[in-house]
């Protein structure tokens, strides 16, 4: 055991330096694992975040890739984005060329191209653009409905506008933001004809507003006549040619002027509005331009009429109250002319002869002659009766026989007057003269004017008119001057019975 101790302590003492190094090594081995333990421990923990940025970079290399397989596409597909881009400027040329053929095409197909790709930016812009020039394409094609068009040209205008009708309602989930985006405008095939008497009215008005800027005072409404004339009735025939051409039956367009259609509002304001300028004015034309007018007016009706518009019924009565209203007036100048005439006669003092009767004489009798307020009131008139040769309807024929009695009547009564004023201070022969102007009144003045009244509205044709045979129509005594009746109070002057 001792041995073995001093073998020890002899082995310890020759490898002391041994045993240190020893020691040393394995402390620092024993530090180099307690280190590796705390890397392994750290690498450990940081593991699942190096995994996480590791799938991050792969989802951002997955999208780099795309993205360059997309700008690969772009660039391969650059021309097409290049004319995609180029059509707002080719719409706009083919604008300013009137061409709205192709700027329907143009319209059509990036109306399609947004239903397919409407989450593309560029194509979202295109889009926009050639929304904003649509809807000056709309509003060129409708100015255009404001000038003087012939048929073709709005039958041309109309096309364009049903189709781009078709090409909103093709869009069905648009078709509601549209209808708010166009509002007034609205370009459905029910108002598309509102929209065109809209057009065609101001284009209308704007011609009634030149000529009443451009004629003279003495043609404006004959100017005005004519216009409506032809440009209601190109309107009219316009509108049932583009309207009312293929689809409606014929009863269909004999209904669109007798109900409620806006063309037949329409129709019936203008007529309205027309009739009161014509009521206005009619009373302010001299004989000459009434004639003319009145003829316009029957050609303005026989050109409406076929169309199925016959406004005879409305302007006919215009022209009637006219005649009636300048008649009455210039028969109360000529009564009134006539007493005053006689309030300053004096009765000739000299016997006047009975001049000889001529039987083929077509004038007045020439005894008037001899008396000259009875002539002036005989040609006065005829004056007035000359002023309706022309114009006067068969209707007013009563209210012109009528208004002839009063007169007539009426002068019995001056003659009477002056008699009952004056017939103390006559001389035998001024009496005498008197009783003949009396006798001429009864005798020539009476027969003649009765005489013309028959020639100018003959019994015939009132009979025709009224649909009464020629017997019935003298019975009722309608066109009869009883001069018997009416001269029977001048018996106490001239002494019949």
């Amino acid at each position: 055991m001792k041995h073995l101790t001093e073998q020890t302590q002899e082995l310890a003492f020759t490898n002391y330096k041994t045993f240190v190094e020893t020691a040393e090594i394995s402390r620092t081995i024993i530090k180099d694992l307690n280190r590796s333990k705390q890397s392994l421990q750290n690498f450990l923990d940081a593991t699942p975040g190096f995994i996480e940025e590791s799938e991050r970079f792969s989802q951002m290399a997955g999208t780099i890739v795309k993205e360059k397989s997309r700008y690969s596409t772009i660039r391969n597909q650059s021309d097409k984005l290049l004319e995609l881009l180029e059509l707002p400027s080719l719409m706009r040329e083919a604008l300013n060329a009137e061409d709205y053929e192709s700027a329907l095409d143009i319209f059509t197909f990036v109306r399609n191209l947004s239903k397919r790709y409407s989450v593309i930016p560029i194509v979202q812009n295109t889009t926009n653009e050639i929304m904003t020039l649509w809807f000056e394409t709309l509003y060129h094609l409708f100015n255009q409905l404001r000038y003087d068009l012939p048929l073709p040209q709005c039958l041309q205008i109309l096309g364009y506008l049903r189709r781009a009708n078709t090409v909103y309602k093709s869009t069905d989930e648009e078709e509601n933001s549209m209808q708010s985006i166009i509002g007034n405008k609205n370009t459905s095939s029910d108002g598309l004809h509102l929209h065109f008497l809209k057009a065609r009215n101001a284009w209308f008005e704007k011609a009634l507003v030149d000529a009443r800027n451009s004629e003279s005072s003495d043609k404006v409404l004959r100017r005005i006549v004519e216009l409506h004339r032809i440009h209601l009735f190109n309107v009219l025939t316009q509108h049932k040619s583009i309207f009312l051409s293929d689809a409606q039956e014929s009863k269909a367009r004999d209904d669109e002027l007798s109900g409620n259609s806006a063309l037949s509002n329409w129709l019936k304001l203008k007529v309205e509005i027309f009739a009161h300028i014509l009521n206005q004015n009619l009373g302010k034309e001299d004989e000459a331009n009434f004639e003319s007018l009145l003829n316009q007016c029957m050609y303005l009706c026989l050109s409406f009429g076929r169309v199925g518009a016959d406004m005879r019924c409305v302007l006919t009565p215009l022209f009637r109250d006219c005649i009636l209203k300048q008649f009455h007036s210039s028969l109360d100048k000529v009564s009134d002319h006539f007493e005053q005439q006689m309030r300053a006669y004096k009765v000739p003092s000299i016997k006047n002869y009975p001049r000889p009767i001529t039987e083929t004489a077509k004038g007045p009798p020439e005894n008037l002659l001899d008396y000259y307020p009875l002539a002036e009131y005989c040609n006065g008139m005829l004056t007035v009766l000359n002023s309706l040769r022309v114009t006067a309807p068969l209707n007013i024929a009563k209210e012109v026989y009528n208004s002839y009695k009063e007169s007539l009547n009426s002068t019995v009564q001056v003659l009477l007057n002056f008699y009952y004023r004056e017939q103390q201070g006559f001389t035998d022969v001024e009496r005498q003269n008197y009783v003949s102007l009396c006798l001429s009144f009864r005798d020539d003045l009476i027969p003649y004017i009765t005489k013309c009244l028959s020639q100018s509205f003959p019994s015939t044709q009132i009979a025709e008119l009224l649909g009464v045979t020629l017997t019935v129509l003298q019975d009722s005594k309608i066109l009869y001057i009883d001069l018997h009746a009416m001269c029977e109070p001048l018996n106490v002057i001239t002494g019949s019975n």
